[in-house]
Protein backbone atom coordinates (compact mmCIF):
# COMPACT_ATOMS: atom_id res chain seq x y z
CA UNK A 1 0.00 0.00 0.00
CA UNK A 2 1.40 3.39 -1.00
CA UNK A 3 0.55 6.73 0.50
CA UNK A 4 1.50 10.12 -1.00
CA UNK A 5 3.75 12.45 0.98
CA UNK A 6 3.33 16.21 0.98
CA UNK A 7 5.94 16.50 -1.79
CA UNK A 8 4.24 13.96 -4.03
CA UNK A 9 6.58 11.00 -3.55
CA UNK A 10 4.90 7.71 -2.74
CA UNK A 11 5.67 6.22 0.62
CA UNK A 12 5.12 2.59 1.53
CA UNK A 13 2.87 2.06 4.56
CA UNK A 14 4.44 -0.39 6.96
CA UNK A 15 2.07 -3.03 8.20
CA UNK A 16 3.85 -4.11 11.34
CA UNK A 17 6.09 -2.80 14.08
CA UNK A 18 8.79 -5.20 12.89
CA UNK A 19 8.82 -3.67 9.40
CA UNK A 20 8.75 -0.16 10.84
CA UNK A 21 11.71 -0.86 13.11
CA UNK A 22 13.63 -2.48 10.27
CA UNK A 23 12.97 0.54 8.05
CA UNK A 24 14.18 2.83 10.82
CA UNK A 25 17.46 0.93 10.93
CA UNK A 26 16.86 -0.69 14.30
CA UNK A 27 18.31 -4.16 14.69
CA UNK A 28 15.10 -6.08 15.28
CA UNK A 29 15.66 -9.82 15.44
CA UNK A 30 13.47 -11.93 13.18
CA UNK A 31 11.42 -14.83 14.43
CA UNK A 32 13.67 -17.76 15.34
CA UNK A 33 11.95 -19.92 12.70
CA UNK A 34 12.93 -17.40 9.98
CA UNK A 35 16.65 -17.83 10.71
CA UNK A 36 18.33 -20.53 8.65
CA UNK A 37 20.60 -23.10 10.24
CA UNK A 38 23.31 -22.37 7.67
CA UNK A 39 23.22 -18.67 8.53
CA UNK A 40 23.58 -19.46 12.23
CA UNK A 41 26.49 -21.78 11.47
CA UNK A 42 28.23 -19.13 9.36
CA UNK A 43 27.60 -16.44 11.98
CA UNK A 44 29.06 -18.63 14.72
CA UNK A 45 32.15 -19.32 12.61
CA UNK A 46 32.53 -15.62 11.75
CA UNK A 47 32.38 -14.82 15.43
CA UNK A 48 35.24 -17.22 16.14
CA UNK A 49 37.34 -15.43 13.50
CA UNK A 50 36.41 -12.10 15.09
CA UNK A 51 37.34 -13.27 18.58
CA UNK A 52 40.53 -15.19 17.92
CA UNK A 53 41.36 -14.90 14.19
CA UNK A 54 43.87 -17.53 13.06
CA UNK A 55 45.22 -18.64 16.40
CA UNK A 56 45.16 -21.92 18.28
CA UNK A 57 42.30 -20.56 20.39
CA UNK A 58 40.34 -19.70 17.25
CA UNK A 59 40.99 -23.12 15.75
CA UNK A 60 39.72 -24.76 18.92
CA UNK A 61 36.61 -22.58 18.97
CA UNK A 62 35.85 -23.33 15.32
CA UNK A 63 36.30 -27.05 15.97
CA UNK A 64 33.88 -26.79 18.90
CA UNK A 65 31.27 -25.00 16.73
CA UNK A 66 31.66 -27.55 13.94
CA UNK A 67 31.35 -30.51 16.28
CA UNK A 68 28.30 -29.00 18.01
CA UNK A 69 26.49 -28.46 14.71
CA UNK A 70 27.62 -31.85 13.37
CA UNK A 71 26.35 -33.64 16.50
CA UNK A 72 22.87 -32.18 15.99
CA UNK A 73 22.82 -32.66 12.21
CA UNK A 74 20.30 -35.52 12.28
CA UNK A 75 17.67 -33.80 14.47
CA UNK A 76 14.35 -33.67 12.61
CA UNK A 77 11.88 -32.56 15.28
CA UNK A 78 10.87 -28.95 14.57
CA UNK A 79 10.54 -28.08 18.27
CA UNK A 80 14.03 -29.41 18.99
CA UNK A 81 15.48 -27.55 15.99
CA UNK A 82 13.89 -24.33 17.23
CA UNK A 83 15.34 -24.90 20.70
CA UNK A 84 18.81 -25.51 19.29
CA UNK A 85 18.55 -22.41 17.08
CA UNK A 86 17.53 -20.38 20.10
CA UNK A 87 20.58 -21.59 22.02
CA UNK A 88 22.87 -20.60 19.13
CA UNK A 89 21.27 -17.15 18.88
CA UNK A 90 21.58 -16.66 22.64
CA UNK A 91 25.27 -17.49 22.42
CA UNK A 92 25.80 -14.89 19.70
CA UNK A 93 23.77 -12.30 21.60
CA UNK A 94 25.68 -12.91 24.83
CA UNK A 95 28.96 -12.19 23.07
CA UNK A 96 27.61 -8.99 21.48
CA UNK A 97 26.28 -7.77 24.83
CA UNK A 98 29.57 -8.59 26.56
CA UNK A 99 31.59 -6.72 23.93
CA UNK A 100 29.35 -3.64 24.00
CA UNK A 101 29.50 -3.57 27.80
CA UNK A 102 33.30 -3.82 27.74
CA UNK A 103 33.50 -0.97 25.23
CA UNK A 104 31.18 1.22 27.31
CA UNK A 105 33.22 0.56 30.47
CA UNK A 106 36.46 1.35 28.62
CA UNK A 107 35.02 4.62 27.27
CA UNK A 108 33.83 5.62 30.72
CA UNK A 109 37.20 4.72 32.22
CA UNK A 110 39.03 6.75 29.57
CA UNK A 111 36.74 9.72 30.19
CA UNK A 112 35.14 9.69 26.76
CA UNK A 113 31.58 9.45 28.10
Amino acid sequence: MLRRLAFGQPRRCLSSAHEAAAAAGLGVAPNINEIGVRKLYRDCLKLTYHIAANSAKGDGMRQMVRSSFRAQMHVTDEAEISRLKLLAVKGLQNYVIMESTNKAVARKRDGLD
